[in-house]
């Protein structure tokens, strides 16, 4: 039971944080990453559902059914005709996950600090609320919806860590810094699928988390594992002044492609200039970097056949992060559409991969 628990609330952090790309980052990869997001959060509170007390399960049933007429929207959204539909329907959805967190808050299997979680998860719908409202505003109000957005993200991802700690125990220190170390992730190869500079903050904040969190999990490992987070961590402090560089580069190609329009030269927009360049071969280093560390955590006794199986598949996706790096901003054919497609199969294999490795060290 504890171990569906691990698992479920899991794949719970994990595809909440996915479904706030769209508001996030730009093009069509963030409103697939939503659609996969919803996918993962569904199969989570499925599971996660039967671990809570009669008034758990009837909130997260309410989240359920919000969870399934959102994944319908962001359906129906990709086709522009039939757009307000979608919008409807995202404002049913509102309503009945606002109802469901409210109802969350007071279930007892959750505890005071799960309680903490939903409320948290409450105040993150008030303000997605209010920056869908200033996204109305011209020109100024994508920019401020966007920086509404990235505040939910770290909202959402506080309040389900809260609960999962409230399910499992605030005890379980390998399980919940594995967690932290999956969203960080996650963002990270977020920020090779999606575009934009809220893509890249949102990127910045994932590395955070994953410093964060693998300097709790290197803790709980032996000494070999130990000295592979160190290593990985490395790579993590890299990738964080790239990130800061992929920001730059994001206003930079914004600027240059306001600037092309204005003048009506689009020879330029679309293509990787030398900025970007840079920015991917240090990402490509970042990964290569991290790649060798999770070799070396491989070796550690700490995990069973289970645990290293995930690692591969962790290795696999930093190869192919690496390999999106390298589309994005140096090789100029195919470049952001083979990027994301990479960033998402990446995505698959970064949570597969660590929720073996959680399994395999309960």
């Amino acid at each position: 039971m504890e171990k569906n628990g691990i698992k479920a609330s899991s794949m719970v952090l994990a595809g909440a944080l996915l479904t706030a790309f769209n508001s996030i980052g730009k093009g069509w990869a963030s409103e697939v990453l939503v659609l996969i997001g919803f996918v993962i959060f569904l199969l989570g509170l499925k599971n996660i559902k039967e671990m809570l007390d009669e008034q758990g399960k009837n909130a997260i049933q309410l989240v359920y059914i919000a969870a399934i007429i959102g994944a319908i929207s962001a359906l129906i959204g990709l086709i522009p005709i039939v757009g307000i539909i979608a919008t409807i329907g995202l404002i049913v959805a509102f309503v009945f996950q606002l109802i469901g967190y409210s109802k969350l808050k007071s279930s007892n299997t959750i505890g005071e600090i799960g309680s903490k979680g939903a409320n948290l998860l409450l105040i993150s719908m008030i303000i997605a609320l209010v920056g869908g409202i200033f996204r109305i505003i011209p020109a100024i109000g994508g920019v401020i919806g966007t920086i509404f957005s990235l505040v939910v993200l770290i909202m959402v991802i506080t309040g389900w860590r809260n609960i999962q700690k409230g399910i499992l125990g605030e005890n379980k220190v390998a399980i919940t810094s594995i967690s932290l170390i999956l969203v960080g992730m996650l963002l990270q190869l977020g920020n090779e699928a999606s575009r934009g500079w809220g893509a890249a903050v949102a990127g910045l904040i994932g590395l955070i988390l994953l410093i964060i969190g693998l300097k709790q999990f290197r803790s709980t490992l032996d000494e070999v594992g130990q000295k592979a987070v160190q290593l990985i961590s490395v790579a993590v402090y890299i990738g964080l002044a790239a990130t800061v560089l992929d920001f730059v580069a994001s206003l930079v190609s914004m600027g240059s492609g306001l600037k092309g329009l204005a003048s009506g030269d689009l020879s330029g927009i679309g293509k990787a200039g030398t900025f970007e360049m840079i920015v991917s071969l240090i990402f490509i280093a970042t990964f290569i970097i991290e790649l060798l560390g999770f070799l070396k955590l491989k070796k550690s006794n700490t995990f069973n056949e289970a645990g290293k199986s995930g690692i591969n598949l962790l290795v696999i996706a930093l190869v192919i992060a690496a390999a999106a790096s390298l589309f994005s901003g140096v090789l100029p054919i195919g470049g952001n559409i083979i990027s994301s497609i990479l960033g998402i199969a990446g995505l698959f294999l970064i949570l597969f991969g660590w929720l073996r490795v959680q399994a395999s060290i309960e």
